[in-house]
């Protein structure tokens, strides 16, 4: 009993740390900006990131419409924000005077920065998602379109990125078409894209912030092998072995970890109509 209760001690001192964090979608204020009046790609990534990282109590992150509700009452830092996002979308870099600003704003010391645009290889400037499902469905365009979705740690104390990652999703048919010829099939399209960010982005992204905040969380411990039973060695992940990802599982099991599999991009799937 005595150890039982040292070790809870131990565990509860280990997660007395909680991180302060906020996330900003690239659209954060473009809400019903679009011809079907749907939700960013950038902000329905941001909104399951959220939610996950929400489930850990050693980090707290507010929820989008408290960020946008707070930045709505400054507008001279929503306007600082707003410029600091356009150009996190269109060229990747970050501002960290701005995200100086708003982490004294919000009193965190971490802020994640969410993107998403889409290009094809015939033209690759950067569009909005939902203006491509507009012009594809309208003009009956053969090509696919490829949705990059841009995720961002950043460190505002000492101006650095934590951790970052690139995601690639070819968005079309069988036949290469991403269109709607009507408001149902525009509707599915969108369920598409939010399984895909529930599913893939959110999850990813979400456990590689964590690991950046706890690194120690993830353990693992081998297992020797026994002469008599013939079993080979292996090794057990700890009690937050969901926080790994599935390819370092199984490198986990084979013996051969490597850091790359922490931060593996999940596979690329094609949508289908």
């Amino acid at each position: 009993m005595v150890i039982f209760i040292m070790f809870m001690c131990t565990v509860c001192r280990c997660h007395a740390v909680q991180f302060d964090v906020i996330a900003l979608p690239a659209d954060i204020f473009s809400v019903c900006d679009n011809y079907f009046c749907y939700p960013e790609p950038s902000e329905i990534a941001t909104n399951y990131i959220i939610q996950n990282l929400k489930t850990y109590n050693s980090i707290n992150i507010p929820y989008l419409n408290e960020v946008r509700t707070k930045l709505e009452a400054n507008p001279q830092l929503k306007s600082a924000t707003a410029s600091m996002l356009e150009q996190f979308k269109n060229t990747d870099k970050v501002d960290f005077d701005t995200l100086n600003q708003l982490s004294k704003e919000f009193n965190v010391k971490s802020i994640i920065l969410v993107s998403a645009y889409s290009v094809n290889d015939k033209n690759k400037a950067k569009r909005n998602l939902w203006e491509v499902l507009e012009i594809s469905s309208a003009f009956k365009i053969s090509y696919p379109f490829s949705l990059v979705t841009n995720v961002v740690l950043t460190d505002t104390v000492n101006d650095v990125i934590m951790w970052s990652s690139k995601y690639n999703k070819t968005v079309s048919d069988s036949n290469g078409y991403f269109c709607a010829a009507n408001q149902t099939q525009a509707a599915s399209q969108l369920e598409k894209i939010k399984l895909y960010y529930k599913s893939n982005i959110a999850q990813n992204a979400s456990q590689n912030i964590y690991l950046r905040f706890f690194p120690s969380d993830v353990r693992t411990f081998k297992v020797q092998k026994n002469d008599n039973d013939g079993e080979k060695p292996h090794f057990v992940p700890n009690a937050l072995e969901h926080l790994i990802s599935p390819q370092a599982k199984m490198e986990l099991e084979e013996g051969n970890p490597s850091i790359d599999s922490l931060n593996a991009e999940p596979e690329d799937l094609m949508f289908t109509l």
